[in-house]
């Protein structure tokens, strides 16, 4: 048996790789597809490797593909593989994929509003605020990727079902359906939950109402601020526990802490002290400080912890590191990029600063990370993956 998970390089994003069940015959999961450039350098070349070495001539099944949240830095790369698909159907051979189910909650979707949507996509101008600009970019590509999977033929949010007075079929950690089996895979569902979705919800409904007084034809959204996170899309990421062989993986997308830690509360998931421990953390938000405190370091534990980033936008931030540093007893510590861009450097000073103050405190947690030469790395948590 095998539960391994595969850290793609995805520049400043995400985009990850889980198998699990027979080691020849792994199942496959896909969680994002990192910001442009990801899918032809990194997440493509994989995807094709493993359909050689396991279905041949076949397409190569995945029996959840999902997208956390529309942020460009996950979705992107997803998009250009359903438009790569679309292409290849088409084509004698037909797509290289065949994808069982897929799980997006499209923004439309999270405020319930698709023709305010629409109308505020298409109304120029465009605000200058670049967090504004973003967000009607990243709808946009979530309504356009929602069209591209029906054209597809794939299951959309399956087995979630609309709420009593609403068309929306979102994936969530409130119902009764959070708890889902995948073969011998458990997924958990932790969030979004109702109490968040309804607060975008109504902050969306209110920035509206400012647009429309000050005249604005703009989308006007809560932006990051310099406390906690309160981007629209981190604020409805996926957050998923996998469990496997008394193994545990919990993905974080770019969700923040507290809404992690209350929808691992929600679902039973923590002890009687309310903590957790897991083999793999994956890193809220590529390390971003608006999305972490002491807190949550303190009641989730890890074996691996991972950070997806590259340092643009300072991410990992270097107070998730001191965070790290003052909490995290045990472990090692993954980074997906080391050495510096040229449009953000400082990268490798970080991380060798982080190590060297480790090994200063005589801490027992490891750091590694990507080779350079090596387009992901694989963590493996029972037998090892050898596709």
């Amino acid at each position: 048996m095998i539960l391994s998970l595969e850290a793609l390089q995805a520049k400043q994003g995400d985009s990850l790789i889980l198998y699990y069940g027979q080691p020849d015959a792994p199942s496959v999961m896909l969680i994002d597809g990192g910001p442009a450039g990801v899918y032809n350098a990194s997440l493509k070349p994989r995807l094709l490797q493993l359909k050689e070495r396991l279905t041949g001539d076949e397409p190569l099944p995945v029996t959840l593909m999902m997208v956390s949240h529309a942020d460009d830095d996950h979705i992107h790369g997803i998009l250009d593989l359903t438009n790569d698909l679309i292409a290849q159907g088409g084509t004698p051979q037909g797509p290289y994929l065949k994808i069982d189910n897929f799980w997006f909650n499209s923004f439309d979707d999270i405020i319930g509003n698709k023709e305010v949507v629409a109308a505020a996509i298409e109304a120029p101008p465009l605000a200058a605020d670049h967090h504004v600009e973003a967000l009607i970019a990243s709808t946009g590509q979530g309504r356009k990727i929602r069209s591209e999977a029906e054209q597809l033929g794939w299951s959309v949010n399956s087995p979630f079902t609309a709420l009593p007075g609403s068309e929306a079929v979102l994936v969530r950690g409130d119902t009764n359906g959070s708890k889902i089996e995948l073969d011998e895979l458990r997924l958990t569902v932790l969030h979004p939950g109702e109490e968040r979705l309804g607060e975008l919800q109504k902050k969306w409904d209110e920035d509206l109402k400012k647009a429309k007084d000050a005249g604005d034809n703009s989308i006007i959204v809560a932006a990051v601020n310099v406390g906690d996170d309160d981007s629209p899309f981190n604020l409805s990421s996926i957050v998923c526990l996998l469990e496997l062989g008394g193994k545990r993986v919990l993905l974080t997308g770019d969700g923040r802490c507290d809404d992690i830690l209350a929808g691992l509360k929600r679902n039973g998931s923590l002890d009687a002290n309310e903590k957790l421990h897991v083999d793999i953390l994956k890193m809220p938000h590529h390390g971003s400080f608006h999305n972490m405190n002491d807190i949550f370091l303190q009641k989730i534990t890890a074996d691996h912890y991972v950070f997806s980033a590259d340092g643009k936008y300072s991410n990992p931030d270097q107070l998730t590191l001191d965070m790290v540093f003052n909490n995290v007893k045990n472990g090692t510590v993954h980074f997906t990029n080391y050495l510096d861009i040229p449009d953000a450097p400082g990268l490798k000073k970080k991380i060798d600063q982080f190590s060297k103050r480790l090994r200063d405190a005589g801490s027992a947690i490891k750091v590694k990370y990507r080779q350079a030469d090596k387009r992901s790395f694989v963590i493996d948590l029972l037998e090892p993956l050898t596709v």
